[in-house]
Formats: C-alpha cells, sequence, structure tokens
C-alpha cells in the first residue's frame, strides 16, 4: 500500500483506468440484467406464466378433435396445483382457432379462452393501448392490435366469434371489443385474441381445459415446482415460459447473452491494456530498486509477490472507486432507464432499468482485482530477470 501511494502519478493513471473500467462494466451488467428482466416479466406477464401444465404427450402430436385429449376434471386438478410448491394462482385456459367476422370484414385468429377476473391479477403487462381486460364481461373480447385494425373495430365494437371444420359444425356468438393490446411481437398481435373460458367452451361443446398457467412465487421457483408436479400429477407436463416461447424469449436471451459477453470481454481487454501500461511504466522506472533489492539477497519470487500484492491492492481501490461511480449513475442520471427501439421481431420499444446486484458488483471487483494482477506479471517477469548489475546502472 506505500508503494501505491509513493508513486502517485502512475497509481492515479491505473486507478482512473480501473475505476473507469469498473464503472462501465457495472452499469453495462445492470442493463444487460434490466433487458433480462424486462423481457422476462413482458414474456411471463403477458402471455404464458411462469410455465403450463397440459396433458402428458400433447404437445407432442397433432389430433382432428383436440380437445378430446385435454385435462378433465379441471376444478379438482386446479385444486391440487395450488397445493403444490411455490404457486400463487392456476389460470385454466383453452386454445381456440376461429373466424372473426366485423361487417364486412373476416379475419383467422387463434384464441385463447381464459378466467378474465383471475388472469387480470396477474397478467398485468399485455400493454393495451386502448380500453382493457373484460375480467367479468360474459361476452367481452380483447385482441391485437393487428387483428383490430384488419377488422377495423374499436373498443365497444361488436365482432363474432365463429368456429367449426370439417368435422365439427358451425357455431357463433357475438362478442364485444374490451381492449386491444399491443405486446410487440407482429405475429402474436395479428392473430391473437382472448374470450370468457365459458364462451370459448360453449363454441367447443367441451367442459375440459386445454392447458393450466401457473404463477409462481419468482421465476426461480419453477424447477422445484416441475419436480413436485412430476410427483403429484404423474399424468401431467410441466412445461416452463422459455421453452413455450422459444422464438421471442430463449433465442432472444441466447443472442443478448451471446452479444453481452463479446462486449464485456472488449471492456477488460481495455482495461488490461490501461493496467499493464500503467503497471509496466512503474514497473521500468523502479528497475533500479529491483536490482538494490536482488543484490540485498531478495529473490525474484520475494519481489513478484511484492507486485501482485500491490497490483491486487490497485485492482481493489480502482474497483470500489468504479462500483461507487457505477452505483451513483444508476441511482442518479440512470435512474429512469433507458429508452431503446425496437429489438429485432418486436415492434414497440422498451425502456430498460440498470438493475444492479450484489452478485454483479462481487464479479466486477474480483475481474479488476485478477485483471490488474494479470496485468502486472509480463513487466515483473521481465525486470526480475535483468541481471543485477544492468539493473543497477538504470539508477
Amino acid at each position: 500500500m506505500r508503494n501505491v501511494f509513493r508513486n502517485r502519478r502512475h497509481s492515479l493513471f491505473a486507478l482512473a483506468s480501473i475505476a473507469m473500467g469498473a464503472t462501465g462494466l457495472l452499469v453495462f451488467m445492470g442493463f444487460n440484467r434490466g433487458t433480462m428482466d424486462q423481457y422476462r416479466s413482458d414474456t411471463v406477464r403477458s402471455r404464458w406464466g411462469h410455465g403450463q401444465l397440459y396433458v402428458r404427450g400433447y404437445r407432442d402430436s397433432a389430433y382432428t378433435r383436440p380437445w378430446e385429449k385435454w385435462i378433465e376434471d379441471s376444478e379438482a386438478v386446479m385444486q391440487r396445483v395450488r397445493q403444490l410448491p411455490e404457486v400463487v394462482d392456476v389460470f385454466p385456459r383453452v386454445g381456440i382457432p376461429a373466424v372473426l367476422v366485423a361487417g364486412d370484414r373476416t379475419v383467422a385468429g387463434q384464441g385463447e379462452g381464459v378466467d378474465g377476473v383471475r388472469e387480470a391479477r396477474f397478467f398485468d403487462q399485455l400493454n393495451y393501448i386502448e380500453g382493457g381486460d373484460f375480467k367479468d364481461h360474459p361476452s367481452g373480447i380483447v385482441m391485437g392490435q393487428g387483428i383490430a385494425e384488419a377488422l377495423g373495430v374499436r373498443v365497444g365494437d361488436d365482432v363474432q366469434v365463429v368456429t367449426g371444420s370439417g368435422n365439427m359444425p358451425i357455431r357463433r356468438v357475438t362478442v364485444s371489443v374490451t381492449g386491444v393490446f399491443r405486446t410487440g411481437i407482429q405475429e402474436f398481435d395479428s392473430r391473437a385474441f382472448r374470450i370468457p373460458l365459458a364462451v370459448a367452451q360453449g363454441l367447443l361443446r367441451t367442459d375440459r381445459v386445454e392447458a393450466l398457467a401457473i404463477a409462481l412465487s419468482g421465476s426461480t421457483a419453477w424447477p422445484a415446482f416441475a419436480k413436485a408436479a412430476r410427483t403429484a400429477l404423474p399424468e401431467l407436463e410441466a412445461v416452463p415460459f422459455d421453452e413455450l416461447d422459444k422464438v421471442y424469449y430463449r433465442h432472444a436471451v441466447d443472442w443478448l447473452d451471446a452479444q453481452f459477453a463479446f462486449i464485456k470481454s472488449i471492456i477488460l481487454f481495455m482495461v488490461f491494456l490501461g493496467i499493464l501500461n500503467a503497471v509496466s511504466m512503474t514497473v521500468v522506472e523502479r528497475t533500479a530498486e529491483i536490482g538494490m533489492l536482488r543484490a540485498n539477497g531478495e529473490s525474484r519470487i520475494e519481489i513478484a509477490i511484492t507486485h501482485v500484492v500491490e497490483a491486487a491492492a490497485l485492482g481493489l481501490l480502482g474497483g470500489c472507486l468504479g462500483l461507487l461511480s457505477g452505483w451513483a449513475l444508476a441511482l442518479g442520471p440512470l435512474r429512469h432507464g433507458i429508452a431503446m427501439p425496437p429489438a429485432p421481431g418486436l415492434t414497440r420499444g422498451l425502456r430498460i432499468v440498470i438493475a444492479l446486484g450484489f452478485h454483479d458488483a462481487l464479479e466486477v471487483l474480483t475481474l479488476c482485482i485478477v485483471t490488474s494482477i494479470a496485468g502486472c506479471l509480463l513487466p515483473v517477469w521481465r525486470t526480475t530477470r535483468i541481471p543485477i548489475a544492468q539493473a543497477l546502472r538504470h539508477a
């Protein structure tokens, strides 16, 4: 530590390099975490829940009359699911392909029958641009922005939902638009709609449900829930939300992780170069001192350890300064987040809040110390290899 403060100019340069790198890393990791949190929250609380339960093997096959393979006695099953660990709520759902008719316009859609009252309490990030959930409206419908524009309807307008195929009689029901949403996923917004569960079951003439969406106490609770569900409900298959939404969530997260890892490596490399430069100048200026220490009997290993500990101290001090700067930025100028344009595959932008965590701060501090030590190894090794007489002449 005396050496750190004795060589003030070089120490300040090294500390500045480390602190700026630590600040950039911490804020960048917070941005990364905030992006992932936003993606996860949008996916969980707008569409899938933390995962869904299906009859085992149902998702692996196609059926002409799929409702015959759905979950029977759903109320009893839901009661058993609620007793599993970490479960906050359970939402029965029915998938219903249908044609929507408004005036002289007709659009094919893929809808869901849901419990409006229960779902409105949890699925609060569907991003309604007009109106809202139908809740307890017995004949309401909410739909994506794309399908609403194709039909030319707004909140309060009536729409006919028509179902039927070659082996199923044509049935129709008139519903009223209560909300128009925009998730940002164009394919979903141009086809999706939701109607009350009872209306969907009436159109399909079934009392079964296709799936049970699960709300847990947190995203990390899914493994424990899935394990308990396999034991308590072996006839059902638990599928996590990232498996249900590979395209929007899993692929996007994998792509972002790879991108962030590359940028993180660039920041670390720049910090490494700054430390290497600062330490190299310091070590070169102290060549005569190193020669004196060796002439007095100090071994190369003892001298190297001294410099390594000094570099670790620089990394620790610079990392702490960087962490303080990063927290100040996150809680000050960036406290309202960063507005981002639409990501690939989306049609709406996001506001990313910088989410800093203790583990991120610990990782940044560790990286600063490790990088500082790595940056000093080469110049120290080269200088300690100089013959004593030649090192003393540097004085």
